[in-house]
């Protein structure tokens, strides 16, 4: 699973504030755990997987809320709460949604490519380096789309240098039933499960590590980045083999 590979990620954490996304509107199941981890500031958000299996980035970018990325901007460990439908092939997502796997991904490297002028990781999709298609994507973006990202470099404190957008993930049996989804959001917007919340969990400013050992425990996915996969990292390990017997037999 992604758990599994993020300790040897080559991409550090930082020590820095976690701040919590919750992704309309399969993200709403996440709610009650929050809650039992004391989180109680957080920012709904929506990323369409619709808009994402159509390749439509542009109008992605153009409703991805301020709140989100004034929070990357500002450095911040921006974890996106989200639930996707269980997938028979572990490979492809086990419960990862279109919204994180793609949107998250795709965010990821247009901030970086705007805000900083590179990227230190490639782009990935399933096991597949897509940084000339993100490319091509990211220069497509209509000029308010570009003017929308390049918007929040003025608020990048000298210290950061980098984006930490990371995805909590689990598999749902709820897809399309609407019902739940708002009595779910309900019972929390209105405090029916309020006095519910564990007086030891994770409260007030967290930093990231300590919030993603927090998720782990309750057993859910965190999702790095496609470039941490184990689909793409058991790529590059097959390379690497391959690259030390095409040595040893150049050598022979």
């Amino acid at each position: 699973s992604s758990s599994s590979s993020s300790s040897s990620s080559s991409v550090s954490r930082r020590d820095t504030v976690a701040q919590h996304f919750v992704n309309l509107k399969n993200g709403v199941e996440a709610l009650p755990t929050l809650r039992r981890m004391g989180v109680s500031s957080f920012t709904y958000i929506r990323i369409q997987s619709s808009l994402l299996e159509a390749g439509n980035v542009e109008k992605m970018v153009l409703e991805l809320d301020s709140s989100l990325l004034l929070a990357l901007a500002l450095g911040r460990s921006c974890f996106v709460w989200d639930y996707g439908s269980r997938d028979v092939n572990p490979l492809k997502s086990n419960g990862n949604s279109r919204a994180l796997w793609y949107g998250a991904e795709f965010v990821r490297y247009a901030t970086r490519k705007e805000w900083f002028g590179n990227t230190s990781v490639p782009p990935v999709l399933r096991g597949k380096n897509v940084e000339r298609d993100f490319a091509t994507k990211l220069t497509m973006l209509s000029r308010g789309a570009k003017r929308k990202l390049r918007y929040y470099r003025q608020f990048i404190p000298d210290d950061v240098d980098d984006v930490r957008l990371l995805g909590v993930y689990k598999a749902t049996t709820h897809d399309d039933d609407n019902e739940f989804y708002r009595n779910v959001l309900h019972a929390e917007e209105f405090g029916a499960r309020r006095a519910e919340r564990d007086p030891s969990g994770v409260v007030g400013d967290v930093d990231e590590a300590t919030t993603i050992r927090a998720i782990k425990e309750l057993g859910f996915n965190i999702f790095y980045s496609g470039a941490e996969e184990p689909v793409w990292l058991n790529q590059l390990r097959g390379n690497s083999t391959s690259d030390s017997d095409s040595d040893s037999d150049s050598g022979m």
